[in-house]
């Protein structure tokens, strides 16, 4: 029994020998193979020498420099519009007429008052009515005249500057309150003018003092993903918002070509910094929490140690350890050592 258990045992003993030779030679062929096939390749660009910015990016809201909720001074009734929903007017534009019968009044009291005002005038003059008489027809006088005047000034509308007829809150024969609590305040049209917009970015205590006046922004928006527009920084809020503790930041814009919009969302890159001639490289070459790089010379990475500078949000300057013109490997960096033999691989 004895005999059978210890031949057993080397039976499985030889098995395990056997499997561990078969298993060491496919390592060898793997291994051979991996060696075969084990080139490092890697992705790289040119290092370039140009203009460099450095930005910070937000999101932010369109607003129009010039905008008005259009109405006269005095309720009264909309009698008919010069203009519709959509239109584009001139300042001094007539945009609607309103009801007429408190300007005939006035017209009618202020007629009257300039007749006996210039009789009153003529007695004076020969000195036969006193000093006070005559005052009181010439404060009535001048009274009618004012009023007139304003009542004709609210008889027809006009445009106060060019812009776009955005919307109608009135109807004809609706009557308007100077006093109506509408969503859109008291107003019979909305006038806006964009030519000239304005973004509003909150900005943190951190990067606030980084923004300075009249930089350059550059602003993207979904509806033209491959065009940007520019603007510059306009006004710097002095003081942080009580409930969030950002800083308001106002962003000017020329929009002469009217293609971006009143209230539309949009991403603003403000320049904090420029370098001219600057060495730029993307930021995936720099190995990860490191400011090394790898270089290719004649199929070899070269391990180099670099100083940055300022960056943006995909690339960064580097000041040195690197020069112009220099293969810096992009992909395929990671766990790479000095020395190694590389093969460039870019797509």
């Amino acid at each position: 029994m004895l005999k059978r258990r210890i031949m057993k045992m080397n039976v499985v003993g030889a098995v395990l020998v056997l499997s561990v030779m078969l298993f060491s030679c496919q390592n060898n062929d793997k291994g051979e193979s991996t060696t075969y096939q084990g080139i490092n390749y890697v992705n790289t660009t040119t290092i370039e020498k140009r203009d460099f910015v450095s930005y910070l990016k937000y999101s932010g809201k369109l607003f129009s420099e010039k905008s008005a909720n259009i109405a006269p001074d005095v309720a009264a009734r909309v009698l008919k519009y010069a203009v519709k929903k959509g239109d584009y007017v001139h300042e001094n534009d007539l945009l609607a007429v309103m009801d007429s019968t408190q300007f005939v009044q006035a017209k009618a009291q202020y007629e009257s008052a300039a007749k006996s005002y210039r009789r009153m005038l003529k007695l004076k003059e020969t000195g036969t009515i006193d000093q006070q008489s005559f005052d009181q027809v010439e404060a009535g006088y001048i009274t009618a005249k004012a009023a007139y005047k304003f009542m004709k000034g609210n008889n027809k509308v006009r445009a106060p500057f060019d812009g776009f007829i955005t919307e109608k809150l009135k109807n004809v024969g609706e009557v308007y309150m100077p006093m109506s609590f509408s969503a859109a305040g008291p107003a019979i049209l909305r006038l806006v003018n964009i030519d000239n917009l304005k973004a509003k970015v909150q900005v943190s205590d951190r990067d606030i003092a980084k923004i300075k006046l009249n930089r350059n922004v550059i602003i993207t928006a979904e509806s033209y993903p491959d065009q940007q527009f520019l603007g510059r920084v306009s006004f710097i809020s002095q003081e942080a918002d009580l409930i969030s503790g950002t800083f308001t930041v106002e962003v000017k814009i020329d929009n002469k070509d009217r293609k971006l919009k009143p209230n539309q969302f949009v991403m603003l890159s403000i320049t904090i910094e420029e370098q001219k001639d600057a060495l730029v490289i993307p930021k995936q070459a720099l190995l990860k929490n490191s400011s090394v790089v790898f270089i290719v010379n004649n199929n070899i990475a070269e391990r180099r140690a670099v100083t940055t500078g300022i960056e943006s949000e995909h690339e960064i300057q580097v000041v040195s350890g690197v020069s112009e013109g220099e293969m810096v490997i992009t992909r395929g960096n990671v766990g790479l050592k000095d020395g190694t033999k590389v093969l460039i691989k870019n797509n």
